[in-house]
């Protein structure tokens, strides 16, 4: 579960950067209109992703569930953090998922 709120996390960061208003709270510096332009179809993409590994974990009756319960939790987290401390929001969003992939990898001793 831990995955899917993190990779849903990084999806609406996604969609936050898409918005000018947005960015701007987030960033301190400015990003080329190039850039800007890949956002949303990458946050689309890692939906996409995320909705894929949500039905193939859990099956169709509990993996949709499971992923709109883990985009209402990243919303709620991303509303709360646009609101409190901006600044260390695309930290998160980088950082997430890399920590969530490392709690799947089994350790073997």
């Amino acid at each position: 579960m831990f995955v899917l709120i993190s990779l849903c996390f990084s999806v609406m960061v996604l969609f936050c950067l898409a918005m000018k208003k947005h960015r701007e709270q987030v960033l301190t510096q400015t990003v080329p209109n190039l850039v800007v332009l890949f956002f949303r179809p990458l946050a689309w993409l890692l939906l996409l992703l995320t909705a894929y590994l949500s039905v193939e974990l859990f099956g169709w009756s509990i993996g949709l569930a499971l992923l709109f319960g883990a985009l209402t939790i990243a919303t709620l987290l991303l509303t709360l953090l646009l609101t409190y401390r901006a600044n260390i929001v695309p930290r998160l969003a980088i950082a997430l998922p890399f920590m969530a992939s490392l709690s799947i990898v089994p350790i073997n001793f």
